[in-house]
This record gives structure tokens, sequence and C-alpha cells, in this order.
């Protein structure tokens, strides 16, 4: 790709989506490419990644490198270079050839052999609240990330993963909890990302322990 055209590509898509998004504080880095997609506040996104068809909640952030496509992600997360989410399945078990020519129609191939798609080759990924996904990690089409959710870094999550649980491996499996179940049902209840800049900041002081926090909480 010419490097004026690829360079001129990125500013128009810096300037289109931090004029939507004036007021929002949204940060779109170096050459990283945006496409049909929404974003709350504070959001931050990385040299040379690649977003597409995308939700993002408050403060969540990627860094470099990344491609995430068909997702909706939730507050306060924080996704690792070189991340992969969504980016689409072949058939395995149902069709004959894997090659997408042979079961989507799509504009980007120089030939079809199909008018209509036969397979349904992406899925939304759903990601909850204050996850955590590190380095080169690749979440596959269609998983549920709960709230609180840790992926250990260079892990493929094939499969839903529960709140504030840790998983990590290829494929991703579960490692431990977070917190005391007890703790979870009442971070799960409280929501805290929900409460707003205000009531954070008020109480950012307890967020450093665990059991400070949950007993602050408790006894109001």
């Amino acid at each position: 790709m010419n490097p004026l055209y690829d360079y001129l590509r990125w500013l128009k898509c810096k300037m289109y989506y931090q004029l939507k998004n004036w007021g929002k504080h949204l940060r779109i880095n170096y050459k990283c490419i945006v496409i049909n997609s929404e974003f709350g506040k504070y959001n931050w996104l990385g040299n040379y990644s690649y977003i597409y068809n995308c939700k993002m909640g408050d403060f969540t952030y990627c860094n470099d490198y990344c491609m995430i496509g068909d997702s909706v992600i939730g507050k306060f997360c924080s996704i690792g270079p070189g991340v992969k989410i969504a980016l689409r399945k072949h058939p395995t078990t149902t069709h004959i050839s894997t090659h997408p020519s042979t079961f989507n129609n799509q504009p980007n191939f120089v030939k079809n052999f199909v008018s209509q798609n036969t397979f349904k080759s992406n899925e939304t990924v759903t990601i909850g609240n204050d996850v955590w996904i590190g380095a080169n990690c690749l979440i596959v089409d269609g998983v549920v990330l709960a709230d609180g959710v840790i992926v250990a870094a260079n892990s493929v999550v094939n499969k839903n993963v529960g709140p504030y649980e840790i998983v990590g491996g290829t494929p991703a499996k579960f490692i431990k909890k977070r917190f005391k179940d007890t703790d979870i049902e009442t971070l799960l209840n409280l929501q805290w990302w929900d409460k707003g800049d205000e009531w954070i900041q008020q109480n950012i002081k307890q967020f450093s322990s665990v059991d400070e926090f949950i007993n602050n909480y408790k006894q109001r």
C-alpha cells in the first residue's frame, strides 16, 4: 500500500471518529483504523490496531497491533498488545471445503462460487466489565467473557468464561477465581463500573484491598 495513502486513510479515520465523539476524549493512535464502531468515554486505541463492528464501554482500551471485530465490550476493560478478537470462523465438519469462496459471497474475493452465504462465519463476542486480556490472546467468535475475567497472555479462548475467573493456555482452561465466591457475588451486585466517575473517585482508596472495599460496602 502507498505509504502516503495509508497515512491519509488513518488521519481521515482519526479526525472522523474523534470529532464524532467530541467531548468523550477518544484517542486513536498512529495508523489505527476504525470501521463501524461505537465508543463510550476515555477510550484509547493503540498504534496499528484495527477495530471494526465494535462497541466499547467507558475507559476500555486496547494496546498496539490489536484486531477486534464483531464485539460488544464493557467498561474498564484492558486489552493487551497483539490481541485478536472475533476473526471469523470457517466450517470444519459441515462443508466440504474451508475456503470462503465456497460458502460466502465476499466482495473482497476476485471470484466466489456462491451467490448466497451458506455458513455464518461471524458471531458476536461479548466481553463484560473490568476484563483484562493479556498480550497476544485469541478470542474465538461467539465467546462470552463475564465481568472481572482475566485471560493470561498467549491464550486461545474458545469457550465462555465465568465471572472473575482466570483462564489461560491453548485452549484456555480454568486456573482459579480471583476472589471468594461471596466477594464475587457482592461485586457483581454492586457493579462499581456503573457508579460514575465521582463515586469511583470518592472510593478509590478502597480499590487496593478487596477486603476493605467489600467491608466498606457492607457497612453502608
